[in-house]
């Protein structure tokens, strides 16, 4: 069974790992929201790497993972090669946004990613698609944490933000977003595009088939509970 770790600054990436959890089998899977941190979205790029580094050098103490997934795009984009290169008996697989399917499917014009504005500022994707237009919510991951079980109080942000797109598609770009696919869907009669598919279809290649069942556990950077992620992955 594959020791996988799943990091994320708060509860964006429990949506990969659920993904992952019904969809991928033979996985021990360990859950680390890096709250002391939060959010990634307005960090630089420097602060974003060290914060990288601390996050896998805490992991290889006590957990020695096989393959560490970036359950953000922030942190995917500004800090996945710097960690590839630092420690290379890892496997790092990083959270992209759905940019390109959406884009096979729909005309660029007709595509919005929703994003921070790290993942806006740093994403190698975005320019292979110019025409693709982008958005950032500011806040908005922070939001989405402190209102977990509560997400409809955001649906007035969210309808005020979305006003002025007419798209088709909108690519979550940011795993905080796919808490709120319900809110964005009231507001915009639109098809989502989400990274996690892609993530498991990467994962898959370092699994043995044979194994046939995951385990799951969490962890916080902060002294505090993970039980706020355990029951949301469970909701």
């Amino acid at each position: 069974m594959k020791k996988v770790a799943v990091i994320d600054s708060g509860s964006g990436g429990v949506n990969v790992l659920k993904y992952l959890f019904k969809n991928i089998q033979g996985c021990q899977f360990l859950y680390l929201a890096d709250d002391k941190n939060s959010p990634y979205g307005e960090k630089g790029k420097k602060q974003l790497k060290k914060i990288g580094e601390g996050l896998v050098i805490f992991l290889q103490s006590f957990f020695n993972p096989d393959i560490i997934i970036i359950a953000c795009n922030t942190l995917t984009s500004t800090a996945i090669e710097h960690l590839r290169k630092k420690f290379p008996d890892i496997v790092f697989i990083g959270c992209e946004p759905a940019i390109k399917p959406a884009c096979k499917k729909y005309n660029q014009t007709d595509v919005l990613l929703l994003a921070t504005p790290a993942t806006i500022k740093h994403n190698h994707l975005i320019g292979l698609y110019p025409q693709v237009r982008t958005h950032a919510i500011k806040n908005l991951p922070k939001l989405i944490d402190e209102n977990l079980f509560e997400l409809d109080c955001l649906q007035p942000l969210i309808n005020q933000q979305l006003k002025l797109f007419k798209p088709k598609a909108i690519v979550l770009g940011c795993t905080h977003f796919e808490a709120i696919r319900n809110q964005i869907l009231r507001a915009q009669n639109v098809e989502l595009f989400s990274s996690c598919e892609g993530i498991a279809k990467r994962l898959q290649q370092y699994l043995d088939e044979t194994e046939k069942s995951n385990e799951v556990s969490f962890m916080c950077t902060q002294e505090t509970s993970p039980a706020k992620y355990y029951h949301y992955f469970n909701s």
